[in-house]
């Protein structure tokens, strides 16, 4: 039987709860269990399986982690680095997510490089002692954003750096089609060999996504009445009429 133990502190719970349901749906698939619980201060992950599919649990272990620091913990590092006062919190929002997603194929390479899984493994420990290469890296376009800051208020500038820092970043989804709908925006689209088809119901939540997945083609339907979300989206990703 092969067990691994997984723990933070309490301070970084959303870490924990990040992972949590991911990791109790892909151990499940290769018939592993999984269970929680709380040791002082520290929020414990615990997972067991037949030593046969040991491999499979470390993959699946090793790629949600390198999500968790590549995304949720980048994005907490960023938005406590970059100072821009008086830019929107909206507009806040969006560039820190496009600050995420910007260089990611480099930044898993070196992840992937430190991250190993053994028997314990401590989210908060790894973050404080082994991620200086990539703190480092984030310390520098944390400091060249704040550096700009002055121009950053301004709308056309914003996105004209947004729509830089995007063309950095390796599409995920060939082509995605973005309909307006009484009151959601409905998202098609196809992924490998399958179609897909989504509401999203926030102008900042479909901006998230679309820095996220950073399609190479877009699509826009019926009429957009926030104008401002329109130009952003047709500036940051060359989004097209249909």
């Amino acid at each position: 039987m092969y067990q691994l133990n997984i723990t933070v502190d309490k301070e970084h719970e959303s870490w924990y709860k990040s992972i949590e349901k991911v990791l109790k749906i892909q151990v499940k698939e290769i018939n592993g269990v999984i269970a929680n619980r709380t040791i002082g201060t520290r929020l414990e992950i615990s997972i067991a399986c037949e030593n046969s599919f040991k491999a499979k649990a470390k993959t699946i272990v090793k790629k949600t982690l390198s999500e968790l620091y590549l995304t949720l913990v980048k994005y907490e590092y960023l938005e406590g680095k970059v100072k821009i006062t008086g830019l929107p919190k909206d507009s806040f929002s969006i560039l820190i997510h496009t600050l995420v997603a910007f260089d990611r194929e480099a930044e898993e390479e070196i992840l992937r490089s430190i991250l190993s899984i053994e028997y314990n493994f401590a989210l908060d420990g790894f973050f404080n002692f082994r991620l200086g290469e990539l703190k480092q890296r984030w310390n520098d376009i944390a400091q060249l954003a704040s550096n700009n800051a002055i121009y950053l208020g301004n709308e056309e500038t914003l996105n004209e750096l947004l729509k830089f820092l995007m063309s950095a970043v390796t599409p995920k989804i060939q082509k995605i089609v973005v309909s307006v709908l009484a009151d959601h925006f409905n998202v098609t689209g196809r992924y490998k060999n399958s179609k897909f088809e989504f509401r999203i119901f926030s102008p900042e939540q479909l901006l998230i996504y679309l820095i996220n997945v950073a399609p190479l083609e877009l699509t826009l339907e019926g009429e957009f009445e926030d104008k401002r979300l329109y130009n952003r989206i047709v500036s940051i990703f060359d989004g097209k009429s249909g």
